[in-house]
């Protein structure tokens, strides 16, 4: 039992005033004097006895309605069953609600989906409040940032709370629930502090735990004080889930070159969350939200994950929002992943020479490439001289391609080279005839490009020459440049070699070779600076050293690298857009060309359809960027460049993260660890009730805490004030005569 006013106790000491005036009140007996006494003894010692008896009772009476007085006012409430007995007044009570809305509670069992279950049990035990009771709904999944929920005070609004919680694209966050309702209920007044959790138990959602066991249990890590009670609920624990589960963890594109009318491979990874082999999954691959392409997987084994490849051509140029989706299975959440990609109409290419003339077969191979929408060029080229080199950065190509000798680069020119791929760009660089070797090699030291060795060959010698003896297929800057690649991967199966007659010999302990000549020395290293992606030639792209100009490989091989260059910049929006998941701030990189002013406003539109605007930033490297401090929806997101939404400049795509699919539920003894270890009490109350139990209600109001017995203190009071006023009007009545013997003379 406790008292809700308990300094009204001291008033107990009153209750000795009876005492008191028992004993210095009794008047003196009046005596009158008898001849006789023998027909009165009897009569006296009945009469004395029974006024005995009622002076003791009244005693009684007046004490115990002092106490119940006091006790009254001091405000009595007392736990469980016991409490029932006394009468309907209680003490008013705080609740806070917290409901686990996340993706994995859209699961059904034989009694319906598990959120529906839990909503229902809320209202359900909503029904025990009364006049100045209060309650807090949070739904786990949905808990914003800065977000705060308020008490309500009205039991339809608590009940309309309730039933307006929806599935959330986003894990419960429970440690931030019990973060949330420790908040509350330490703003109330009222006696009664009551949690209640309703919830699958994921054991995702106690990852926090293992940071919590390595903390002190000391009570500035407590949440809640000793008189709180935990109510939990838990729903659909695991067996009786029927049907199979599969997820899409990942969604990525494999291609890293996206061309108008040209597949796009996309590389998707598969769980079975379930024990059970999956047998002939269906994979579907939409563009823009409609179907182009379509996958059937034979087998996956339980609680196994596999990658699966599926492709399907790029209909045209610009943002395409990409989903990938399996057939509607027991969690229907994870079925869909998102991303988005970048077909660009046009590229921009700087080439920059020393002479003009050095371009000229770069740029004819790059005129010859046509898209398939009304012959525009994919390549818009600028030839530009080295010196513009310093101002790269700030010229707004998507990719550069230099003529490096014979002199090496001016430290301005070679600094802004440096800056431009360490940003996140491609280049490509091509080594001419008579360089200065080692002026050249303190320059590809700077980039990180191998040195070179030494000069081979001789000019214009038909007899001796060096070919291409191996390309590596597999490397993604092959991927769609053959027709069919050959099947040991590196063969030169019915591929044109061009005889060279002159080359520079690279070291092999710098970067990747994709293209080695006939004597082992690389023809075409890549390495990556920094953010960016460099390309380097060993022959110049000229007749002065090889007949390559004239093979028929010349022109695929110009026109992959001024592609595989330019889309450096959009792989790493990819790699960096595959994070993006609906619980964690991140940042979108806008496109240079977009021309964003940071300050400026643009609007974000949501897969829902709902539209906030938003202010550019610019990144440390001079990039406009969008922050984005939270995505409550999974899906394709689409930026405008004006608040009209008329001018797309960018889309990205967010996710739930993948392991929210782990539907592997919590022992009761974790939980119990877990809720525990929140709580103040060295024996804290933590109720765990039975989803099955059709009379919730009930079992809370009688494991509660508080029922308030003021009132009832107060009843006995005024039967007690009645009982008193009829015993001392009786004893008024009837007064206290003493008998004695007269003397006989």
């Amino acid at each position: 039992m406790t008292f809700l006013n308990p300094f009204f106790l001291f008033g107990l000491a009153a209750s000795s005033l009876p005492v008191l005036f028992h004993l210095f009140a009794r008047r003196r007996s009046r005596r009158v004097e008898f001849s006789s006494l023998r027909f009165l003894q009897k009569l006296e010692k009945t009469s004395m006895r029974a006024v005995k008896i009622r002076q003791l009772l009244l005693l009684i009476v007046r004490t115990l309605l002092i106490t119940a007085l006091v006790l009254a006012f001091a405000r009595p409430a007392l736990k469980g069953y016991l409490g029932s007995f006394f009468g309907s007044s209680h003490a008013n009570s705080s609740m806070v609600f917290l409901i686990d809305n996340s993706s994995s509670m859209s699961r059904s069992d034989d009694r319906g989906e598990l959120l529906k279950q839990a909503k229902d049990a809320a209202t359900a035990i909503a029904g025990v409040l009364e006049e100045g009771d209060d309650a807090t709904v949070v739904p786990l999944a949905s808990i914003g940032r800065a977000g705060a929920f308020n008490a309500l005070h009205s039991r339809q609004e608590i009940v309309a709370a309730i039933a307006n919680i929806r599935i959330a694209d986003r894990p419960a966050s429970l440690a931030d629930g019990l973060r949330m309702a420790s908040s509350v209920l330490s703003t109330s007044h009222n006696v009664n502090k009551e949690v209640y959790l309703f919830s699958d138990d994921q054991a995702r959602n106690l990852r926090d735990n293992i940071a919590a066991r390595n903390t002190d249990t000391s009570q500035t890590n407590k949440l809640f004080d000793a008189s709180t009670r935990l109510f939990s609920m838990t729903f659909g624990s695991g067996a009786h889930i029927a049907g199979r589960n599969l997820s899409i963890d990942s969604l990525r594109p494999v291609t890293t070159i996206f061309e108008p009318g040209r597949p796009i491979q996309f590389e998707a990874w598969i769980r079975n969350t379930t024990p059970d082999a999956a047998q002939n999954v269906v994979l579907s691959l939409f563009y823009n939200g409609d179907r182009v392409a379509q996958k059937t997987i034979a087998s996956i084994a339980g609680n196994e994950e596999q990658g699966v490849t599926i492709e399907g051509p790029a209909r045209g140029s610009g943002l395409i929002e990409v989903r990938a989706e399996l057939e509607r299975d027991a969690l229907p959440f994870d079925n869909t992943r998102y991303t988005v990609v970048d077909v660009p109409l046009s590229r921009h290419i700087g080439i920059f020479v020393h002479d003009p003339a050095d371009a000229v077969f770069i740029k004819l191979a790059l005129e010859q490439t046509l898209t398939n929408t009304g012959g525009s060029l994919p390549f818009v080229i600028d030839v530009k001289p080295l010196e513009e080199l310093r101002s790269l950065g700030s010229q707004k190509y998507d990719a550069a391609m230099v003529a490096l000798g014979p002199a090496a680069l001016d430290p301005n020119d070679l600094q802004g080279l440096k800056q431009y791929v360490g940003s996140g760009h491609g280049a490509a660089i091509f080594l001419m005839p008579n360089a200065d070797i080692p002026s050249i090699n303190r320059d590809l030291g700077a980039l990180g490009l191998p040195q070179i060795v030494k000069k081979e060959g001789m000019p214009n010698d038909a007899t001796h020459y060096l070919s291409f003896a191996r390309l590596e297929f597999s490397h993604p800057f092959f991927a769609g440049m053959f027709e069919a690649p050959p099947a040991n991967g590196s063969a030169l199966e019915g591929i044109q070699s061009p005889r060279i007659y002159e080359s520079y010999d690279l070291a092999a302990n710098t970067g990747l070779a994709l293209i080695k000549l006939s004597n082992g020395s690389p023809f075409l290293v890549e390495a990556r600076s920094g953010k960016g992606d460099l390309l380097l030639f060993a022959t110049p792209p000229t007749m002065a050293y090889s007949d390559l100009p004239r093979k028929s490989i010349f022109l695929p091989l110009i026109r992959r690298t001024a592609s595989y260059s330019s889309s450096i910049v959009t792989s790493s929006d990819e790699a960096q857009s595959e994070q993006f998941v609906t619980t964690e701030p991140f940042s979108v990189r806008l496109p240079e060309l977009s021309g964003m002013q940071a300050g400026a406003t643009i609007l974000v539109q949501a897969p829902d359809g709902t539209s906030s605007r938003q202010k550019v930033t610019i990144s440390p490297d001079k990039t406009p960027e969008l922050q984005m401090d939270q995505a409550s929806v999974a899906g394709d997101y689409t930026v405008f460049r004006d608040i009209e939404a008329r001018q797309p400049i960018a889309a990205f795509a967010v996710n739930v993260q993948s392991d929210e699919s782990d539907l592997r539920a919590a022992t009761p003894k974790e939980m119990q660890e877990y809720l525990a270890a929140r709580m103040a009490a060295k024996k804290p109350t933590i109720v765990r009730l039975q989803s099955t139990d059709r009379q919730i209600a009930k079992t809370v109001e009688q494991s509660r805490y508080g029922v308030e017995l003021w009132q009832s203190f107060l009843w006995i009071a005024i039967v007690l004030a009645f009982i008193e006023l009829i015993l001392a009007r009786e004893a008024r009545s009837r007064g206290r005569i003493s008998v004695e013997p007269a003397a006989v003379h």
